[in-house]
């Protein structure tokens, strides 16, 4: 489910960009959102609550990866 746009962080070059806050597999967690400048997947929420579940969304970012990996192939 869509739910407006907020604030994202990179966990790999740190730059903070805005994006679509989209729900993640029935969770009040928020999808990844690619990162403009570098590629990454690992990005999460800016601020005190995305960093507070960052453990939580390195499990995310592995599935995705996973993911990916197999559609390449």
């Amino acid at each position: 489910m869509l739910r407006g746009i907020t604030q994202f962080k990179c966990t790999h070059c740190g730059k903070k960009f805005p994006g679509l806050d989209i729900e993640y597999a029935a969770t009040f967690y928020t999808m990844p959102q690619r990162c403009p400048h570098c590629g990454s997947i690992r990005t999460r929420p800016a601020g005190w609550l995305g960093r507070l579940h960052e453990w939580v969304y390195r499990g995310i970012w592995e599935r995705m990866e996973e993911r990916e990996k197999e559609m390449r192939k």
